[in-house]
């Protein structure tokens, strides 16, 4: 009976320092959540601008320069960019031998996803049909993976977009919310050309022979 009592001791013992080295570990990874006030702006910036919830310079900062550790922990660079709630820059940084393309649309994506108020990927998946191309084209919409609005506490506080980035845009920015602002919502799962559910695009009549 003792000897069944001690296993059991050292087991609980056991299983509380795991918990505490995983706790460490989230701790150490950055992914505990983030709260409003410490990422939106302070006090007197908030009185000059009129407004509160807008990301803060620092925070933008820091998911930008996270984005590259990533780019280059992938042995390459990235165009990442940053956008306040009203579609401003806030922060932007291409790394060397990036191409004009990848920060136009590094910013185009963080635009998308600040007006669309989802990831680039879930609105490509929405809008991934024949049907949809050509609204989508007269809304100026940029339907690439690699935009993310910035959330936090349920409030829209800018968004982040990602161009040419190694090891993937829209990893690299995931990689970057996670690590700042803390566990984000799983990523859109790609989807085959016809649009949500996996469904194929409708099927067109066939035409009319030639008379």
């Amino acid at each position: 009976m003792d000897t069944d009592l001690r296993r059991g001791g050292v087991a609980a013992v056991a299983l509380a320092a795991a918990a505490l080295l995983g706790a460490a570990s989230v701790l150490a990874q950055g992914t505990v959540p983030a709260s409003l006030d410490s990422v939106t702006l302070p006090p007197a910036a908030a009185k000059r601008a009129l407004t509160t919830m807008e990301i803060n310079a620092d925070t933008a900062e820091q998911l930008v320069n996270a984005c590259v550790g990533y780019s280059k922990a992938h042995n390459g660079g990235a165009s990442v960019v940053v956008i306040s709630p009203a579609g401003y820059l806030v922060h932007a940084h291409r790394t060397d031998g990036q191409q004009p393309n990848n920060i136009d649309s590094a910013l185009r994506k963080a635009q998308t996803a600040l007006y669309l108020r989802v990831s680039t990927r879930e609105a490509l998946n929405r809008w991934n049909s024949l049907e949809s191309q050509l609204v989508r084209a007269d809304m100026n919409l940029y339907l690439n993976p690699g935009g993310f609005p910035i959330i936090v506490n349920d409030q829209l506080i800018g968004a982040i977009g990602v161009g040419g980035a190694a090891g993937g845009d829209e990893q690299c920015g995931y990689d970057a919310l996670t690590k700042v602002l803390g566990p984000q919502p799983p990523m859109a799962p790609p989807m085959p050309f016809g649009g949500v559910g996996n469904e194929p695009a409708p099927a067109r009549p066939a035409p009319s022979p030639a008379r």
